[in-house]
């Protein structure tokens, strides 16, 4: 297998690492060129410099015909675009990519990239299933503890911060936040 990796930092070093002994060839590109250096010094695959949304760059690259690219850029739609050119010019069958908003995951797929992770909806889907791995009495044993602590004036919300009397309470349309710690007023 033949994979390009676009953008991301920690995530494509441990990508490229994770990838070196099942492909064929890994090829990352990035556009900060000490994180390149930093990659180059690391791994055997080739690293490039360069804005890896540029079409121009993508086929100076020569990655046309891998099959695979993950696109980690830290923006939705520079990811989309990079999927979208690397379907439509270069011939890679597998576009993978991130999202930071979890609703473009379905958004991604509808537009044929191949897969749209979310790494909040898998961290929230980690969290749920952790907290529903917990044992109900070790739940309940930690819901005494808290419950029984010294009260603190931590939850006295100020009714003029909240919306004020006359428009009515913000806690009461919106939920609950508190202010805690030393520089309370």
């Amino acid at each position: 297998m033949r994979v390009v990796i676009v953008g991301g930092r920690t995530r494509a070093d441990y990508l490229m690492g994770a990838l070196a002994e099942e492909a064929e060839a890994v090829v990352v590109i990035n556009d900060d060129r000490r994180f390149c250096e930093y990659l180059s010094s690391r791994h055997e695959g080739t690293v490039i410099w360069g804005d890896g949304t540029k079409r121009s760059v993508l086929e100076d690259a020569d990655v046309a015909g891998f099959d695979a690219i993950v696109a980690l850029t830290g923006y939705d739609a520079d990811n989309l675009a990079i999927c979208q050119v690397a379907k439509a010019f270069l011939d890679i069958r597998l576009q993978l990519c991130i999202v930071s908003n979890p609703e473009n995951t379905r958004i991604f797929r509808q537009l044929g990239v191949t897969a749209a992770i979310s790494a909040t909806a898998a961290l929230t889907q980690a969290i749920r299933d952790a907290i529903g791995a917990v044992a109900p009495g070790e739940g309940e044993a930690a819901a005494e503890d808290a419950d029984q602590r010294e009260p603190d004036d931590e939850e006295n919300i100020d009714p003029e911060e909240d919306g004020g009397e006359e428009g009515g309470s913000l806690l009461s349309l919106l939920g609950s936040w508190h202010r805690i710690g030393k520089d309370r007023r």
